[in-house]
């Protein structure tokens, strides 16, 4: 019986860890009973019980980077020594040093394309340096791979052009058809105030100063029938604490924290509409729930935006660092007559894969 080691330790929350729990269960499901599966994790707690498949948590991997170089570089080595894998599939950018027939590194960070500006150091230092630092660490042993999986066309033009590579595949992170935010019954709607509603991690290239002032202009304007939803405190970092305090003199703007999934898809039921003015994403999970849900969407102008989005009747473009044009559409939201753009499906060229049960099929077979 042939090994498969799936690696994903510094996978534990949000979009991230989805991919990891998708992979698995399609790993799973593919393996049978001719496979060994293998699963690197950082906590064997967030993963359901498969017959086939063998937790390894490494709880020591989110201490430090010192830890993660640790297993990448020397720990993974060893335990491929020990298991002789026939595959290992890295799912967090990084090509580490193993042993293997076959070696697949699955790259959903976008930081190499991402140029944080110097005030940002202040702010956020550390993903500052890891925008900067990122590019060198995925080229390390990139050339090793006898795949690169990325999620959008986009990303494998840009990691052809940076790593001159072309064994890259483009395999989509989620169908829309498969997503299960309806099997949530909705909450009440108070249909007082238009609900716009922004899910993402509190990093400094989700871009949440310009909702924060768009939703300025609007209160200025005397527009007082809305409010949006945040999901942090600000208490988390220095970059949360810098958003809610210039966010503190605005009713709108409301800041609910981290959402379970279950409260995620009673939110995504209850509000009227997506925000999502990121500058950078892999795929951007939330745009396709909204989507499954058939809601609204306001997103940046941005090529994995338009990807994304792919054919849709109920999105607007803008420019994610222009917070008056961001006012303007919002504000022709809420008053009910904002005109949508156009938008086209994707053409993808092959390799590509549009589920993971497919991916995993192709990897393997």
């Amino acid at each position: 019986m042939k090994t498969i080691v799936v690696s994903g330790i510094n996978l534990f929350r949000g979009g991230t860890l989805k991919i990891m729990q998708d992979c698995i269960a399609a790993l799973s499901a593919f393996a049978d009973r001719n496979f060994k599966i293998i699963a690197l994790v950082h906590d064997e707690k967030l993963f359901p019980v498969y017959d086939n498949v063998q937790y390894i948590a490494c709880p020591e991997s989110r201490k430090s980077w010192i830890y993660r170089l640790y297993y990448e570089y020397f720990g993974f080595m060893k335990l491929s020594k020990q298991q002789k894998p026939y595959a290992w599939f890295s799912l967090h950018d990084t090509t580490p040093n193993v042993i293997a027939e076959k070696r697949m590194v699955y790259c959903h960070n976008t930081f190499p394309f991402y140029r944080a500006g110097w005030k940002n150091w202040f702010i956020q230092p550390r993903i500052v340096m890891f925008s900067l630092f990122s590019r060198y660490i995925h080229q390390i042993n990139i050339r090793k791979n006898t795949f690169v999986i990325v999620q959008q066309e986009w990303l494998r033009e840009a990691f052809e052009k940076m790593f001159s590579i072309h064994n890259i595949i483009v395999s989509l992170p989620v169908q829309t058809n498969e997503l299960t935010v309806n099997d949530y019954a909705p909450l009440p709607v108070s249909k007082e105030k238009i609900l716009f509603f922004y899910p993402a991690t509190p990093m400094i290239h989700k871009n949440y100063e310009v909702i924060c002032k768009a939703a300025g202009l609007l209160e200025k304007a005397g527009i007082s029938n809305f409010e949006v939803l945040l999901t942090f405190h600000g208490n988390e970092s220095r970059y949360t604490k810098k958003i809610v305090n210039s966010c503190r003199y605005l009713k709108s703007i409301r800041f609910v924290g981290f959402l379970n999934r279950e409260e995620l898809n009673e939110t995504y039921q209850n509000c009227d509409c997506l925000l999502f003015p990121s500058k950078v994403e892999s795929w951007g999970l939330p745009v396709s729930e909204a989507k499954a849900l058939n809601k609204p969407v306001l997103i940046s102008d941005l090529p994995y935006a338009k990807e994304t989005v792919g054919k849709y009747n109920q999105v607007k473009f803008f420019d994610p660092d222009n917070a008056r044009q961001l006012f303007g559409i919002m504000s022709r939201f809420i008053a009910g007559d904002l005109v949508y753009d156009e938008t086209e499906e994707v053409e993808y060229k092959e390799p590509f894969t549009k589920n993971w049960d497919e991916l995993i099929s192709f990897l393997f077979s």
